[in-house]
């Protein structure tokens, strides 16, 4: 809807979703700054914002036409709904339904509800579930009239999982992507017809037969899939198709993750008002890089994350709460 509205607006020109996913990303980093500042320092808080405002990817994909800047805005967002004092279901409800309209993924984020809802009640529950239904509803139903099926989650889960596989099977700890995608997606093209499937068929059949297949690898080797997977909790941080964008990536994320790490730590102990901020944080980052550690490993897929990260980061110039 985005794009077809830029394109009603202003035609096939680039410029205006671009000026548009610009001023998302710019938001963002706004919104982390004024964030950090309830609990850290202003230092914190400016460098917490700046890593967002200079991150090589997000920054890159304000260029496209594609899903991770507005998801990203909407993910840090429905964080600081959560975290507010007090909490606030209802904008994080909304939230969470427009996450889902934009990736599947969204999803995951009941991690982040879940110990919200023990502290506060079953009415958060309710107050954060119904406004998200509201939000998926008219989509839903056109889906199903349309389609026969809500279309919840994603459509190429199967050959998402199989992409990850493969190109898991073929980087290493300094060995980039490169082009592996464009090959995974050529070798699954020859084992689906080698099973009998034409090229003409629907994504949901491909889908489905490229999920069987990777099953099928990872009940044969449950070990090396386990290795992989394991590996991939920390090279999915840094993964990405070149050896100096692997390189750049690496150092950001370590100081980031490092940042962070002592953030959750002094935030726990001197700002009792913002645990959770910490739980929440903690949460969507775990879930997000144990998701794509085992589904496909990548720099963009953590990226939702990323600004999560920066304000914990922003915590380890938290000052003892008065």
């Amino acid at each position: 809807l985005l794009l077809a509205l830029s394109v009603m607006l202003f035609g096939d020109a680039a410029w205006p979703w671009q000026l548009a996913q610009c001023l998302c990303g710019a938001a963002t980093c706004g919104f982390v700054l004024v964030t950090a500042r309830r609990y850290a320092r202003r230092g914190g808080a400016l460098a917490a914002s700046a890593l967002c405002a200079v991150h090589p990817t997000l920054i890159l994909y304000t260029a496209r036409p594609m899903t991770e800047t507005a998801y990203v805005l909407l993910v840090v967002l429905f964080v600081i709904a959560l975290t507010a004092s007090p909490p606030r279901p209802r904008s994080a409800g909304g939230l969470w339904g427009a996450q889902w309209l934009l990736r599947s993924t969204a999803g995951v984020h009941l991690v982040a509800i879940l110990p919200l809802v023990v502290r506060y009640g079953r009415r958060t529950a309710v107050a954060i579930v119904l406004p998200g239904v509201l939000v998926l509803a008219p989509w839903v139903v056109w889906n199903v009239w349309t389609f026969g099926t809500p279309h919840l989650f994603s459509a190429r889960g199967g050959i998402t999982l199989y992409h990850g596989i493969y190109i898991s099977q073929h980087v290493s700890w300094t060995h980039p992507t490169g082009d592996l995608n464009q090959e995974a997606e050529l070798t699954l093209w020859h084992a689906l017809e080698q099973r009998g499937v034409s090229r003409n068929a629907g994504i949901v059949e491909r889908d489905a037969a490229a999920g069987q297949i990777a099953r099928q690898w990872i009940t044969a080797h449950p070990a090396e899939a386990l290795r992989l997977w394991l590996r991939n909790l920390l090279l999915t941080w840094y993964l990405t198709r070149s050896p100096l964008s692997m390189l750049v990536h690496f150092v950001l994320h370590a100081v980031l993750l490092l940042a962070a790490s002592v953030g959750t730590i002094r935030l726990w102990r001197r700002q009792p008002a913002a645990r959770d901020l910490v739980v929440v944080a903690v949460s969507l980052i775990g879930v997000y890089t144990a998701l794509h550690a085992v589904v496909q490993p990548a720099v963009r897929y953590i990226l939702p994350v990323v600004p999560v990260a920066a304000l914990l980061a922003a915590g380890a110039s938290a000052k003892r709460q008065s």
